[in-house]
């Protein structure tokens, strides 16, 4: 899938904000914020989360819960805090932001809910 990233805004705890570009990344469960904006955004860390990195290492992150805005709408949603790295916009935002991705147009669709 081609790479590419979306403008959209993340809000901590205290309501700090920022305006961030995430890169859309639909492997990834959750948003991920490298620590120094977590730091900024003054996040706190709830608990921590097992997780295997792309390339293949396993480690153990901190998760925290940070505002989500993309496109105009808004959602609570979970975020991993990793020591360094891109910030990332992953499966669990995108389907609670009711958000696919076009991988051909790289852009990000709307999408139904589905009850089954």
């Amino acid at each position: 899938m081609g790479l590419f990233h979306v403008p959209a805004r993340l809000s901590g705890p205290t309501g700090r904000t920022e305006a961030v570009e995430l890169l859309v990344d639909s492997g990834a469960t959750f948003v991920v914020v490298p620590q120094s904006l977590a730091d900024r955004l003054e996040l706190r860390s709830n608990r921590t989360c097992p997780i295997q990195t792309a390339g293949g290492r396993d480690e153990t992150w901190p998760l925290a819960d940070v505002r989500l805005a993309v496109d105009g709408d808004e959602v609570n949603t979970r975020c991993l805090i990793a020591p360094a790295g891109p910030a990332l916009l992953g499966a669990v935002a995108l389907e609670s932001l009711l958000l696919a991705v076009d991988p051909v147009a790289k852009r990000l669709v709307p999408v139904k809910g589905f009850v089954g």
